[in-house]
């Protein structure tokens, strides 16, 4: 199977879990459903288009983590620009006529206490059917040149690449290190060592043009970017690292 492989980072990355809501909390890797927006955006897809083309039939996007997990909250001021906030001005100040809601709030700001991943680090293996669509991508992840801004989940969160391979993978079976996050129905084995951390997130898989979730996944991987040794169905050999092996989402 051929694979490509490019590392994504940030200062942040806020991957907001759905069913938090008015502290939004963050998953702790980019779930496939955002890793779809971000090839999208290199590529040059609408909102419209990448969940088509990148659909979950076609697609399959792997996570490794580079940097331990860590959190922070921040507060985050949203603007108020409904139902014509923003209309009046008042020319003498220069200000805006700010509106009152209905309980006689002020509408302009509202802070909200958002979780953030700080300096976030990720390796993301990707596969494709269309070979020519793997082409394409591995040209511009080589070249830098993308069509739409990437992000790391929100727009506030800029995101920088850099590729780092394609190549053709073999397919592997039995105790492996497995350095990517892995699916929990896949895992057939797995041995603990001593002050191992493990971490289990419920991740969503796809999001339709709709934004619409329709599938998600229960998903095990070590919050300090080690490998865990674990045999699991449909894990790949890492090029160039023996007894090392890693497997999509």
């Amino acid at each position: 199977m051929r694979v490509i492989s490019f590392k994504i980072w940030g200062d942040y990355a806020h991957f907001r879990r759905h069913y938090s809501t008015s502290s939004p909390l963050t998953h702790s890797i980019p779930p496939p459903s955002a890793l779809r927006g971000l090839v999208g955006a290199i590529m040059g897809y609408s909102r419209g288009e990448y969940p088509e083309k990148l659909g979950p039939e076609d697609a399959k996007f792997g996570v490794r983590l580079l940097q331990p997990v860590k959190k922070i909250r921040l507060g985050v001021n949203y603007m108020d620009t409904k139902d014509g906030s923003w209309v009046q001005l008042d020319w003498n100040s220069l200000r805006p006529i700010i509106e009152k809601d209905t309980h006689g709030n002020l509408r302009l700001h509202t802070q909200v206490r958002m979780e953030f991943l700080k300096d976030p680090t990720f390796e993301i293996f990707f596969h494709h059917n269309d070979n020519s669509l793997m082409d394409e991508l591995a040209d511009r992840l080589k070249d830098h040149r993308l069509v739409f801004t990437p992000y790391l989940g929100i727009t506030e969160c800029i995101a920088n690449f850099e590729f780092l391979w394609d190549r053709d993978v073999r397919p592997v079976e039995g105790l492996m290190e497995v350095v990517s996050a892995f699916s929990l129905d896949a895992v057939k084995d797995f041995k603990l060592n001593g002050g191992m951390g493990i971490v289990r997130e419920r991740i969503p898989l796809f999001i339709d043009a709709q934004r619409i979730r329709s599938a998600s996944r229960e998903v095990i991987f070590n919050p300090f970017a080690e490998p865990i040794l674990a045999e699991v169905e449909g894990t790949f050999a890492y090029p160039d690292e023996a007894n090392k092996a890693f497997a999509f989402l």
